[in-house]
């Protein structure tokens, strides 16, 4: 703890004192402490008995787990009167007895301290102890509180997990349900080898105390399995932007728009802790070799301190999350700072760079070693801050997830979760749908699991199994998870299923025709709305039966004409409210547009912030009962976003009419021009308005980028992504479900997720199902008037989300829903338009006016 914090400590009253000198991210023992006490504050003073208060305060006394005469004794003296304090303090006085601790016994030799070693084997051998009283043990022996890169704490088991005993004793082993881990599970289909592959799986299943060691140094720590160490690294250490509150890697700070692992003060502690011993043993020791280094005076400190941060703090690439080192500052360090005197034979420094760092190529993404050697070149001003990420550091519970507020609190919300696995440090929300690998020895089988309400993983399905086979298209092989263009159009290989995009290239000989509309299927640019069965509203019947809607799917006039909930009996006590969704299969049948809300006491806050048909706001759907009024959307944001009646319509990028810009966001969309939807936007290579009769809204700043989605009339703000999806996986995904809880398979779904993978509060994402056949996201601020930083930092979470999706991230995989995704790729057109009119003309008044006349015909 700093000597700031502990001054804090010392006089505050209460924890908003307490945040003046110490951060929660920094000090997460502490106010885990503070509100251990707090709790026992609470539950302890309803006690109505001298025996029960005294009981209930003993088992708060210290942070251990409390022993079983504490909790004997607590039982006799509270079971009777006080039953309330032990539902209270249910969390803290509930442990798992475990017979079979005598399994982790070979995890006790991956500690080098004697002490912990000897305590680590008596106490497993011993048998008597539950798993949280091993915990305490443990740490109290000299093996450190549970960090998980410590090789003891990795092989036994995750720190401060929430254990939940059996029902009985006919109930499924969760190892054998869900594994070790199985969010790693889906990292094994990286391995390059099938020895690798196959180690990989049954360690992550369920053989992880036996194989872990021998797993990790035969294939994580080999060049050949660079990519299965990458994608298991990411399930442990995310990259995630920014970097700030280092004390000895400062020069590591004030990085805003940049990825790092583990920007901690732990990570901070350790890079000074490297130091101090390479500088006494005169030894680097990493993976796989030790380098023998020459007098750290003779080689510039601040190389080591960068060497040290970086392999501490993990700074990675943005294209594809790797962080190794460069290899020009390879060659430069271990040339100038190895001791080759006393460095083993045979080693050169090609040899050991070839090990340490990508191969020299344009292609290849690396680390520069020389950005950190000096501080950032950012200005660090107040005005700036307002980029805020109050889920870096996971301030929430163990068994939690950390979620932005996008509403303009600038905060967070804890929300229940499931962690993937006995071992497993990632967790998905409550009522997330998972896909978790199921055989050793086949690819592609997988079973579909819900997160309980209890923080169980429970109710699987098998999946049907895939096969991850090439493709083959017009004579070429494309390989499994490959994308390539066929004309303009971009196509994905999926388990030997080309999935294209259908959009109207100019093909030589119509280009330039008048006949050439842009549209799929050179559909004609009129605007007459057609509702498909899939909820989706097209501009015409013809883009609708281009995009494979049969004529038996489409009716007339928009969706949102239609009232979802008309002829529907949700029963007595409940209320039905419109939930309109787009579903993207047309095995989706019928694709939900409504929901049944129950109007008992107990669930009026289900659903709250409530705007009606007039926009008036109600706090939950009770109030909106009581007050007569028509159900019209949820509002997501009280800031950013106008709900007044200036305007009483907009039309979003999506081409659906909406009462408010609000409502608008609410279904992430976002507004293309004030007033009802009237015009279908052509589809061209410039960012000028695309409507005739269209009068587009102001911009929101000089900095911002500009994109233009397909049929919009107007450029609007935000960086785009293009994402292709799998309509087979979506099939897959039906066919588990069984036709339960098909809601979260719809558009709506997968960008809620998507938007959960954005840590950044100002930075909001909408997006839509096209005519041409894939989603199109924009990651845009918040703010009316975003500066270049706050342009810049949005842009930097798109191209997050490229990544993820482009490498099948475990954040991609697990969930069913983002599973669909495979193909991201950013969009290019994204600058300004009056920068690239006014180099437009300069280029034709320098050429001359023939081929200006070319150019007017190209981009026109």
């Amino acid at each position: 703890m700093s000597p700031r914090c502990q001054n804090a400590c010392a006089i505050a009253a209460n924890q908003t004192e307490l945040t003046v000198g110490c951060r929660h991210s920094d000090e997460q023992r502490l106010y885990g402490c503070v509100q251990r006490q707090e709790v026992g504050d609470s539950c302890c003073a309803t006690a109505r008995t001298s025996e029960c208060l005294q009981a209930c305060k003993d088992i708060f006394r210290t942070n251990q787990t409390p022993n079983r005469q504490q909790r004997d004794l607590l039982q006799s003296t509270c079971s009777n009167n006080n039953s309330n304090i032990l539902l209270c303090i249910k969390e803290y006085i509930e442990v798992t007895e475990n017979t079979n601790l005598k399994h982790y016994l070979p995890c006790c030799d991956h500690t080098p301290n004697t002490e912990c070693r000897k305590a680590c084997r008596d106490t497993l051998q011993d048998g008597s102890f539950t798993e949280e009283e091993t915990l305490d043990i443990l740490q109290n022996s000299g093996c450190g509180v549970p960090l998980p890169h410590d090789p003891l704490w990795k092989c036994f088991f995750s720190s401060g997990k929430k254990r939940v005993a059996p029902v009985n004793s006919n109930e499924i082993s969760r190892i054998n349900q869900v594994g070790m881990d199985s969010a790693k599970l889906h990292c094994c289909l990286k391995a390059n080898s099938t020895r690798c592959r196959r180690f990989c799986i049954a360690t992550y299943s369920n053989e992880w105390t036996t194989n872990l060691a021998e797993f990790e140094f035969s294939c994580l720590f080999t060049n050949e399995e660079y990519g299965l160490k990458q994608c298991v690294d990411e399930v442990d250490e995310p990259c995630e932007l920014g970097c700030d509150g280092l004390s000895y890697c400062s020069n590591f700070n004030n990085r805003p728009t940049e990825l790092f692992r583990s920007c901690r003060s732990q990570s901070d502690n350790a890079a000074r802790s490297d130091v101090e011993q390479w500088r006494e043993q005169q030894l680097v020791n990493l993976p796989g070799v030790n380098l023998p280094i020459r007098n750290i005076s003779e080689c510039s400190i601040e190389t080591w301190k960068s060497i040290a941060c970086l392999l501490q703090v993990k700074p990675c690439t943005r294209n594809f999350h790797t962080n190794q080192i460069c290899r020009d500052d390879c060659y430069e360090v271990l040339g100038n700072c190895v001791d080759w005197n006393r460095m083993v034979p045979k080693q050169s420094v090609a040899s050991l760079c070839q090990l340490f760092s990508p191969e020299d190529s344009s292609e290849a993404e690396c680390v520069s070693l020389k950005r950190f050697l000096v501080p950032s070149d950012i200005p660090h001003r107040n005005s700036d801050l307002a980029l805020v990420s109050p889920c870096r550091g996971n301030p929430c519970g163990s068994n939690q997830i950390c979620v932005v507020k996008r509403d303009g609190t600038i905060g967070y919300t804890c929300v229940n979760g499931c962690p993937l696995g006995e071992a497993a440090a990632y967790l998905v929300p409550e009522g997330t749908f998972v896909r978790i690998p199921v055989s050793v020895t086949l690819k592609g089988c997988l079973k579909v699991c819900r997160c309980g309400p209890n923080g169980r993983i429970e109710k699987c399905q098998p999946l049907p199994c895939i096969s991850y086979d090439s493709c083959i298209l017009a004579g070429k092989r494309f390989q499994h998870l490959s994308f390539f263009y066929v004309e303009c159009n971009i196509c994905s290989c999926f388990a030997g299923e080309i999935t294209c995009t259908k959009k109207q290239c100019r093909v030589p000989g119509i280009t330039f025709n008048r006949s050439f509309t842009s549209l799929p299927c050179n559909c004609p640019l009129h605007y007459v709305p057609v509702c498909a069965r899939n909820g989706m509203t097209y501009s015409s019947a013809c883009i609708a039966k281009c995009s494979g809607i049969q004529d038996g799917d489409i009716e007339f006039g928009p969706c949102r004409a239609r009232d979802p909930c008309e002829g529907v009996d949700c029963g007595p006590l409940a209320l039905c409210i419109p939930d309109r969704n787009i579903c993207l299969s047309s095995m989706h049948k019928p694709c939900p547009q409504h929901r049944c809300v129950s109007l008992a006491s107990a669930n009026c806050s289900v659903i709250t912030s409530i705007r009606d048909t007039n926009l008036n706001f109600y706090p939950t759907v009770c109030d909106l009962v009581k007050s007569s009024g028509l159900y019209a959307y949820q509002d997501k944001y009280f800031k950013g976003c106008e709900t007044s009646r200036k305007h009483s319509q907009v039309c979003g990028v999506n081409g659906i009419t909406y009462r408010s810009e609000c409502e608008a966001w609410s279904d992430y969309s976002t507004v293309d021009y004030f007033g009802p939807c009237q015009e279908i936007g052509v589809i061209g290579s410039t960012l000028e308005a695309q409507c005739n009769s269209i009068k587009c809204p102001k911009r929101k700043a000089h900095e911002c980028n500009l994109v233009l989605p397909p049929g919009a009339c107007c450029p609007v703000c935000g960086t785009a992504l293009r994402i292709v999806f799998s309509r087979k996986q979506v099939d897959r995904a039906l066919y588990a479900l069984k036709g339960n809880d098909t809601e979260n398979l719809t558009l709506k779904s997968i960008l809620r997720s998507l938007e959960r993978l954005l840590q950044t509060v100002e930075c909001r994402l909408s997006g839509q199902l096209t005519f041409e056949n894939d989603i199109f996201v924009i990651v845009e601020n918040l703010s009316r008037h975003p500066n270049a930083l706050q342009t810049e930092i949005c842009t930097r979470e798109a191209e997050k989300l490229v990544t993820l999706i482009r490498t099948q991230s475990h954040r991609i995989t697990s969930e069913l829903n983002l599973s669909a995704l495979i193909v991201a790729n950013l969009v290019k057109l994204n600058v300004d338009s009056r920068a690239a009119w006014i180099g437009f003309k300069l280029g034709c008044y320098l050429v001359g006016l023939l081929i200006c006349v070319c150019f007017r015909e190209r981009y026109h």
